[in-house]
């Protein structure tokens, strides 16, 4: 349980198919696992010797290598569990020891099938769980039979092709941008006198986000949940739908803000269905994930519960920092933004002074990961850009808390230095073209395709978002500073406004989206979402 949750639930169906020494008895005569075999293996299958092949991996795909300490587990393990001398010696304990483990975790694959309507909680281990639910139930069972029926919700038919999704859709993640896109644009087009000329479009897309937004909340805790080691689910939102229901840090924060900004935007209130209570149980969620006594950061789906040192026994090479879930700043500015709003909406609220105390504790996470440069490394998306724009909202949100914060300048600094990193970074078209293999190499990238519309309206957010705090000081410094990000703000709007197409839409362009370092995610509604988004936000503040 100390595991990060992907990381546990992928190598617990392993673990149980490995210890059940399952093995499927007609894989000699399936005409489908025969062709399989052709297809992926150079080497005829029936010839390769699978002890010597324990270790290899293809030099491309190593971005972790693996440890000494990992290594010599693994032979430790095979030379004595696999060794059939030893394994004679300890018949009785090893069998018993064994079959208390597997009836466990068996049970527990069955609870986070249930917790999850089959989906589980990514493709993997919905693969892997598959096999041990078919290994257990059998192949007519009503559980493998509820597994196949939500196999489809991993496929997606993409321009190129049909591919394998990393997680089952990012629905609710896309549905809460892209209520602030079309909600900031209805604002901005109020102040521009032109709002009655998309007011049946934008009235009813906005009317259905928060439909969606409303049925997507997770209403109940899973089963067993501390014997399984979930924590709570209710009030949480999830990335993709409520039948996979994980909820997550952030996306239970950008469900709180969506939902408050749509409070202030759609009139009619007896339309709104999410009250302050369910707000509030969203919050404990949030508050429920922080983490007070280590650096004040928010992880992705729970508390930091294991060590660091769990690294040195990641049996991913193709990944890095995965076997604990670490505070991240995008996670962290996340959080921070929707508490910070719930506190100025709910002043008496029960939760009220939680969050404020959260929020300051996460906003001094935040100035504690930005780097020297004035960066901020992005985890889930490309890379100091989306790290840039988080750090520098979280931090502004941070500065509303006005009397409650003791280091204001600390802050307006972190922005400043934040802002001027993304500022040196800008191109001659207006634009930010940010490489993918940033995310691996941990330094500025530039994208080799030039400027990205994505990754120039993530930008063109945080000089936005930075200018609205700079507008209020008044030193020569910040004046200075806002000038020169005015210009650059008026070049980038300009470079996105270029990039359009005729029918309104953007083209797709380089992969925006990453996981886990190396590997790259394609998110296909950023395309369009940001640079709305981007462009009615700068509107209202050129105004």
């Amino acid at each position: 349980g100390r595991l990060w949750c992907h990381c546990r639930m992928v190598y617990l169906p392993m673990s149980v198919l490995f210890g059940m020494r399952y093995t499927y008895l007609n894989a000699e005569n399936d005409s489908l696992v025969l062709s399989l075999r052709k297809e992926l293996y150079c080497d005829r299958y029936e010839c390769i010797n699978w002890n010597s092949e324990r270790e290899t991996i293809n030099p491309g795909d190593v971005y972790n290598p693996q440890t000494r300490l990992m290594t010599f587990a693994n032979w430790l393990l095979h030379y004595t569990l696999e060794n059939p001398i030893f394994r004679t010696v300890f018949t009785f304990p090893l069998f018993y020891l064994r079959r208390r483990a597997l009836e466990f975790c068996h049970n527990m694959i069955d609870a986070e099938d249930e917790h999850t309507n089959w989906i589980d909680i990514g493709p993997v281990n919905k693969a892997m769980n598959m096999i041990a639910c078919f290994a257990r139930h059998g192949g007519e069972s009503k559980e493998f039979q509820r597994h196949v029926a939500r196999i489809e919700d991993y496929l997606w038919v993409a321009e190129d092709g049909m591919k394998m999704q990393g997680y089952n859709g990012s629905q609710f993640w896309d549905s809460a941008f892209a209520a602030h896109a079309i909600g900031y644009t209805k604002i901005a087009a109020e102040k521009f006198g032109i709002y009655e000329n998309a007011k049946l479009t934008l009235d009813e897309s906005l009317s259905r986000v928060y439909k969606f937004t409303d049925a997507s909340q997770v209403r109940e805790d899973v089963r067993d949940s501390g014997m399984y080691f979930r924590d709570k689910s209710k009030g949480g939102w999830p990335f993709s739908t409520r039948d996979h229901g994980w909820p997550i840090s952030d996306c239970t924060s950008e469900g709180i803000k969506t939902v408050l900004l749509l409070h202030t935007i759609i009139k009619d209130k007896n339309s709104h269905s999410i009250g302050q209570e369910r707000l509030e149980e969203a919050v404990s969620i949030v508050l429920g994930m922080h983490n007070p006594n280590t650096d004040g950061g928010w992880a992705s789906y729970e508390q930091n519960r294991g060590y660091e040192w769990y690294e040195m026994l990641n049996p991913a090479q193709v990944f890095g920092d995965i076997m604990i879930d670490y505070s991240y700043t995008e996670c962290t500015s996340a959080c921070v933004q929707a508490l910070v709003k719930f506190a100025t909406k709910f002043p008496n609220s029960a939760y009220t002074q939680g969050a404020i105390d959260a929020a300051i504790a996460g906003a001094n996470f935040i100035l504690s990961d930005q780097e020297a440069s004035g960066c901020w490394y992005g985890s889930w998306a490309v890379c100091f850009t989306y790290g840039g724009w988080f750090g520098i909202e979280g931090l502004c949100a941070a500065l509303e808390l006005k009397e409650h914060l003791k280091n204001r300048n600390e802050m307006l600094e972190g922005i400043k230095r934040g802002l001027l990193f993304l500022l040196s970074k800008q191109s001659e078209d207006g634009g930010w073209g940010e490489s993918v293999e940033a995310c691996s190499t941990k330094e500025w990238v530039p994208c080799e395709d030039g400027s990205q519309v994505i990754q120039t309206a993530w930008a063109l957010l945080s000089i936005v978002r930075a200018g609205e705090v700079l507008r209020l000081e008044k030193d020569e410094q910040s004046l200075s500073l806002l000038a020169q990000s005015d210009t650059s703000a008026v070049d980038a709007a300009k470079f996105l406004q270029k990039r359009q197409c005729d029918t309104g839409d953007w083209k797709q362009e380089n992969i925006s989206g990453v996981f886990n370092k190396s590997c790259g995610i394609t998110y296909t509604a950023y395309r369009n979402i940001f640079p709305i988004w981007a462009l009615a936000r700068f509107s209202t503040y050129c105004q």
